[in-house]
């Protein structure tokens, strides 16, 4: 007997607009097992795709950013309002997150765009929108 192991895949929709630069989104649209799966855009243009990531235990919450040959990654800093989120304390539901910081992404685009409004957008913080509910899907 075969036995077929897929991963199921829900469909969403996220959206985390630049605070620095609005027409910079990023837009994820696959929720999986253990991470969020988009696209980063840029005046609507495509500009590449991003993966993020739940905390476990070893790890914090991660990002992955990959266009050709260009891939990289690094940790989300996440935050409800000005206050700081992690896995350890109490007082911020994960839900509640409602903005975030890529760690490391704008040093990582430095090495294949100089264009200013991207840089100063990926160094930045985005609002994560309210559809996206922490990362689960939102029953309605």
């Amino acid at each position: 007997m075969i036995f077929f192991i897929a991963e199921v895949i829900y469909p969403i929709n996220c959206t985390l607009t630049s605070e620095e630069v609005s027409s910079i989104k990023i837009v994820l649209n696959e929720r999986r097992s253990n991470l969020l799966k988009g696209s980063f855009y840029y005046n609507k243009e495509f500009e590449g795709f991003i993966t993020t990531s739940k905390p476990t235990d070893e790890l914090p919450p991660r990002w992955s950013f990959s266009y050709k040959e260009n891939s990289f990654e690094g940790e989300i800093i996440l935050f409800h309002k000005n206050k700081l989120w992690h896995r350890y304390q109490k007082k911020i539901k994960s839900y509640e997150v409602d903005r975030a910081i890529f760690s490391g992404l704008s040093t990582n685009l430095k090495k294949y765009t100089n264009d200013l409004n991207f840089l100063k957008a990926a160094s930045g913080f985005f609002r994560i929108g309210d559809e996206c509910y922490g990362g689960r899907i939102k029953k309605t």
